[in-house]
């Protein structure tokens, strides 16, 4: 929080600071998670007055689909799939070039590229900032393995999205306890504003009988296969004994999950269904579930939670890292290996006469939670981060 107010202020003061250089490698990717957690970064770096021609910032565009992109100095580049990681190792000759060019005196990439070491120079400072160490977790391909060790170990300062990675990061780089600095992303004010407007009701509607939504649902974002760290069995099996609640998948390949769930749990056939949801149909889809469930094992930090908490939907969270740390006050937790646990938990939230108490108690910890969030706060800490280099 101190480095970020002394950041604004020197900004404000239009002090000299850093030639940031970007690499908006990931900006060419479908909406999801990580670019929502961009798209804040990028809308508090457009804010008057934060970048100055005593601390500029440069993007490199490699076909963004931000439309945010289009407010900052940029300069084009050869685009990349983000997710081909051999492609992405090949960044960094051509990401050297572009600082060369601008004079640029630190380097940060919106995914894992890196800038490349001058022959008999000194190597251009690198921020990374990390989502989560959950690659470093699991067995993952040789080549993501030898960028993310590339990226990481290259870089000369890391600022995470969370504790739980912050302490990841100490352990695998053997840094010492509390030298990573951390700030938490937040949800984007449309999450907030869409279920306060005047027309949200109508929205909602539209969007019951479209998707072919049956309230009451349980929603279940951002999933992955089952036997994934993203645990979505726990939600079928929670599900199996309670016929009168549908399954709503969203997030990328939700068909693809919900399709996967019906045929190891065919007591779901007619009430499991996956949808793609816009983020202002994603904002109503939170606050009309009957409960916004995030049953990962573990979580670098669980933007979705902070998303459900602003839209103002009932959370329940697993027990696990990360998860615990996004949801805070406003989430009930549940273990992630008992859906007898969440299917009590869903029976209350069912019952009626319940949530006459139940409703109030959990709006005034929303309202907690969401008092500490500031949407401004990880742009800032970036640029902190990078003047820091």
């Amino acid at each position: 929080m101190i480095g970020c107010a002394l950041e604004l202020d020197q900004r404000l003061a239009q002090a000299p600071g850093p030639r940031l250089l970007v690499d908006g490698v990931w900006f060419c990717r479908p909406p999801g998670g990580i670019t929502r957690v961009w798209e804040q970064v990028l809308r508090c770096w457009a804010l008057p007055g934060l970048l100055t021609p005593q601390a500029p910032l440069r993007l490199v565009d490699r076909d963004s689909h931000l439309a945010l992109t289009a407010r900052f100095d940029c300069v084009s580049a050869a685009a990349v799939d983000p997710l081909d990681s051999s492609a992405v190792a090949e960044l960094d000759a051509d990401n050297l070039s572009h600082a060369q060019a601008w004079g640029a005196t630190a380097f940060l990439s919106s995914w894992i590229s890196t800038c490349a070491r001058p022959s008999g120079q000194a190597p251009l400072p690198e921020l990374v900032f990390v989502h989560d160490c959950l690659p470093e977790r699991s067995t993952m391909p040789p080549e993501l393995a030898r960028q993310r060790r590339r990226w990481l170990l290259g870089s000369s300062r890391q600022l995470a999205v969370s504790a739980a990675t912050a302490q990841d990061l100490e352990g695998l780089l053997g840094l010492s306890c509390g030298s990573v600095p951390w700030c938490h992303s937040t949800a984007d004010p449309v999450f907030a504003a869409t279920v306060q407007d005047p027309a949200a009701d109508r929205l909602w509607a539209t969007l019951v009988d479209r998707a072919g939504l049956r309230p009451p649902f349980v929603l279940l974002p951002a999933t992955s296969a089952i036997g994934s760290y993203k645990n979505p069995e726990l939600v079928a099996a929670a599900l199996v004994n309670l016929p009168e609640l549908q399954l709503v998948l969203c997030g990328v390949g939700a068909g693809a999950r919900a399709h996967e769930l019906l045929m190891a749990y065919p007591a779901l056939d007619g009430r499991c269904l996956g949808v793609g949801f816009t983020e202002l149909e994603l904002a109503l889809a939170y606050r009309h579930a009957l409960a916004v469930v995030l049953p990962s094992r573990v979580e670098g930090f669980g933007l979705p939670a902070v998303e459900a908490v602003a839209a103002g939907g009932r959370l329940i969270v697993a027990d696990s890292r990360g998860l615990r740390e996004a949801a805070a006050e406003a989430g009930l937790r549940v273990s992630a290996d008992d859906p007898g646990q969440l299917k009590r938990l869903l029976e209350l939230l069912h019952h009626s006469p319940s949530r006459v108490w139940l409703d109030p108690f959990l709006t005034k910890r929303r309202e907690q939670r969401l008092s500490r969030c500031c949407p401004d706060l990880l742009g800032l800490a970036l640029l902190a981060s990078a003047r820091s280099l």
